[in-house]
């Protein structure tokens, strides 16, 4: 009888301790998910600065890209026309 509560008593603290670990890994997962996203605006951001001081280093040196260049705005274009799927000059 007596080993029988042994047993049972260890039982429910591993139980216990895995269910504090289980919470403890999901709070970490939800900060690692946080952090993350929070990167990704940072990077988004970061790229659009650096695009947008690309199209006007290029436009101070009055430099266009030829046609069947890959490009994001017209403006990039010699031709004034970036379209399509993949986007290039035209």
């Amino acid at each position: 009888m007596e080993r029988n509560r042994k047993t049972s008593f260890g039982k429910g603290k591993r139980a216990q301790v895995s269910a504090e670990m289980i919470v403890l890994i999901a709070a970490v997962l939800a900060v690692a998910v946080i952090l993350v996203s929070q990167m990704q605006a940072t990077a988004q951001k970061g790229a659009a600065a650096v695009g947008n001081r690309t199209d006007q280093l290029m436009d101070m040196i009055g430099a266009k890209m030829p046609a069947g260049v890959s490009c994001d705005r017209n403006s990039q274009c010699q031709s004034g026309n970036c379209t399509g799927s993949p986007k290039v000059c035209r």
